[in-house]
């Protein structure tokens, strides 16, 4: 009998060691068929011997994707191994059970698992299998859209790689830190992390991991508005990735190329390739989040395309498959199209609880940049009332210039700059300031460079030499443009371009003009914007994006003073002063060959450069005063509180003027909600971001950023103190004691807040 005993263990031993073998060469189906022919010899076994088998066959089946069989094995190896106490073994099951877990669908028991085996392997003091548990934790609420809980468990397991030296996995885990960044919007942090995976794994020649490090970044540029580099990357990345035939990544690839082609204007690219990444993603599994991404970007297109009906058709389908997955951000991104098309088919009621939905899962989720996209959707024109947008677009800004998103923030910035927000009848009447004769806008300044340059506009304008204006964003190179309009040519046409949100193909379609039948999609004859100036002025903002191709036809129109549409060859005769503006420095770009040499020349007949506003802080009050008339923040020959206006002129702008008028704007929408006489107070509230060297205790400068945060979540949640708990994650009654403390006046009225 006891010969027997030491046989049975003899074979499970070999048994184990073969089947660890079969599983280690990835031979999963042999792996499966041996362990199906010989498992009744483990029945008779109650060791962790046994649970070692039944280990490795969970693994086989998992990796077949037979996952009711992998959930059983599973499920019984954890039972044998779990009578013998804890042990490395049994956290190594949990980690298994996981996978098949999260594979299934079964998220929340997918999580328990991760958590169980990080437990285990921290009180048996295995650094190797914890942080593979920590990863694998971090990997799953990634997946989810937990952004800010992953990031936590990744900044874990890359110490504990730090403590292993082990550069290959700290190489991985970089990776994935640089991911996370990207999602919660600090795409800084998000470049520098997957740059060193990039160059740890490509010393360690894993190239692998060096491919998914590429794509990763190619995905930061698009979110930084870089499409040229990220087009170059993804494109590079997207050609390898075919030649190892890993149709994985090729998704990816795809999928971040459709965006970036939808996102830059290139609509029909974008269908194109979206179309073809779903075929693959579908051929490795169908209705998994990977595919469901993908038909969300679908979505995106074809609501670019307004095509709403098949947009709401991919919109339902992706939202069957993130719901299961439990992912925030996608669920979010998904409210966002739903609220647009709502919006679109006259549903206004739907498409404001579309947005709110959306608004408040992607605020839970702490993906900032989906966030942001969500807030400046809805703070488009249409559904909501000015003070409503003006919020969310506030919101969206303030990420948009922590972030460093210049593109994105110049978009935003004029969409807050065109809302004149109604004030109340009861704010009364400022000073105005003595207005211009008729058709003439005034150009408020102090600075005498400035004054000297106005004075020589009349004399400018008698020329056919172009305006080139230079300076910083923000600085008001556009209403210089206008002014000089006003001067010249009052009353005709003004024509203003920016040549920086346009596509190439769409810019030179957009500015000389089209015949019908002239390409693709062309049905009627257009005027260009040229022709459209023709007695006026053209003013064309960002000069320096142009490109190349467009920058010599541009030469050729004022050469010649003529311009010919596409599929034309009829020439039409001009008129125009043209005004050009820039942020960049065109000589440097000359040096480099991005800006035609030529060009230059014609165009810099005369040129100024705008000083940026902290070059002028003499303007800032003058500016300050303006601004706060037109919106009634100053009564009747009210002068503004000294120490106001200490706080303007101490800020550094580095949005210049059209900051300070946003800033302004988004004063006059929260001093509603305020007592008479905090504005002060408000406006330091504003600035405790922008300036932590401001002065006061730790306690001043906690409670000027409570109360800003309170204004702005009554503010969203339009006087409802329930809902802005639930913004803030504070219970109801601190909200309504702050409201009380702070003086904030919270009376609604048709569900708004006054």
């Amino acid at each position: 009998m006891r010969n027997q005993a030491i046989d049975s263990r003899e074979f499970r031993y070999a048994m184990d060691h073969y089947m660890a073998s079969l599983v280690q060469r990835r031979d999963f189906a042999a792996a499966v068929k041996y362990y199906e022919d010989n498992h009744c010899e483990l029945e008779r076994a109650g060791s962790a011997l046994a649970g070692s088998v039944l280990h490795h066959a969970a693994m086989a089946y998992a990796a077949l994707s037979n996952y009711p069989a992998a959930l059983k094995t599973a499920r019984v190896a954890q039972n044998v191994v779990a009578k013998e106490s804890d042990s490395v073994l049994l956290a190594e099951i949990f980690l298994t059970l996981g996978g098949i877990l999260r594979d299934m669908g079964e998220m929340k028991e997918a999580e328990r698992a991760f958590r169980d085996s990080e437990s285990i392997f921290r009180r048996k003091d295995c650094l190797e299998g914890r942080s593979r548990a920590l990863n694998l934790l971090a990997g799953l609420l990634y997946k989810q859209g937990d952004y800010k809980n992953s990031l936590s468990l990744i900044m874990d397991a890359v110490e504990i790689a730090r403590k292993l030296n082990d550069r290959k996995k700290l190489a991985y885990m970089m990776g994935n830190l640089g991911r996370i960044f990207t999602f919660i919007g600090d795409f800084s942090e998000a470049e520098k992390r997957l740059q060193f995976n990039v160059n740890l794994s490509t010393e360690l020649r894993d190239w692998k991991e060096v491919t998914r490090a590429r794509i990763a970044l190619g995905y930061v540029y698009i979110q930084q508005g870089e499409f040229g580099k990220a087009e170059q990357s993804l494109e590079n990345t997207y050609r390898e990735v075919v030649t190892r035939d890993n149709k994985r990544n090729q998704v990816i690839c795809l999928s971040y190329l459709g965006e970036l082609y939808y996102r830059s204007g290139r609509l029909r690219e974008a269908l194109g390739t979206l179309e073809k990444a779903l075929v693959l993603a579908e051929e490795i599994k169908p209705n998994a989040t990977l595919a469901g991404r993908v038909i969300r970007h679908l979505a995106e297109v074809h609501v670019r395309l307004k095509n709403y009906s098949t947009a709401q058709r991919f919109v339902t389908r992706a939202m069957r498959v993130m719901r299961k997955a439990c992912n925030k951000v996608e669920i979010g991104a998904l409210w966002k199209i739903k609220a647009i098309i709502a919006e679109v088919n006259g549903h206004a009621a739907e498409g404001r609880e579309c947005f709110t939905k959306a608004i408040d899962i992607l605020t839970e989720s702490g993906v900032r940049f989906e966030e942001a996209e969500a807030l400046m959707a809805a703070g488009s024109p249409g559904l909501f009332g000015d003070r409503r947008r003006l919020t969310y677009l506030f919101r969206a800004e303030e990420f948009y210039r922590n972030s460093g998103l210049s593109i994105k923030l110049q978009e935003i910035e004029r969409i807050i700059h065109s809302i004149d927000y109604p004030v109340a009848a009861s704010a009364g009447t400022g000073p105005t300031r003595p207005t211009p004769s008729p058709g003439v806008i005034d150009f408020l300044t102090n600075c005498l460079a400035i004054k000297r340059f106005i004075a020589q506009l009349a004399i400018i304008g008698r020329s056919d030499l172009p305006l080139l204006l230079t300076g910083e964003t923000g600085v008001g190179k556009d209403h210089m443009a206008r002014y000089y309009h006003s001067l010249v040519r009052p009353g005709a046409p003004f024509v203003s371009v920016n040549c920086a949100s346009l596509p190439d193909t769409l810019l030179e379609s957009e500015l000389f003009g089209y015949r019908k039948g002239a390409f693709t999609g062309a049905d009627t004859d257009k005027k260009g914007l040229i022709v459209a100036a023709t007695g006026g002025v053209l003013y064309l903002d960002e000069i320096g994006d142009m490109p190349l191709s467009l920058q010599a036809k541009l030469l050729g129109v004022l050469e010649t003073r003529r311009v010919i549409p596409l599929g034309s060859t009829e020439e039409i005769q001009l008129d125009i002063k043209l005004v050009v503006a820039t942020n960049k420095y065109l000589e440097e770009m000359v040096e480099q060959g991005t800006f035609r040499r030529d060009l230059y020349y014609r165009l810099s007949g005369f040129t100024f450069h705008i000083p940026a506003l902290r070059d002028r802080k003499g303007d800032i009050p003058v500016l300050l005063h303006h601004f706060m008339e037109r919106s009634h923040l100053l009564n009747n020959n009210t002068d503004i509180p000294s120490e106001l206006v200490h706080l303007f002129v101490e800020y550094d702008w580095p949005g210049n003027t059209r900051e300070l008028r946003n800033k302004v704007k988004r004063l006059e929408v929260m001093a509603e909600l305020v007592a008479e006489g905090d504005l002060v107070e408000l406006s330091r509230s504003m600035f405790t971001r922008e300036r932590p060297q401001i002065e006061g205790s730790l306690f001043d400068r906690l409670e000027q950023l409570e109360r800003r945060m309170i204004v702005e979540a009554l503010l969203v949640s339009r006087g409802n103190k329930s809902q802005a708990a639930r913004l803030l994650k504070i219970h109801e009654a601190t909200v309504r004691t702050k409201v009380k403390r702070y003086g904030i006046d919270v009376s609604v009225e048709g569900g708004m807040v006054h």
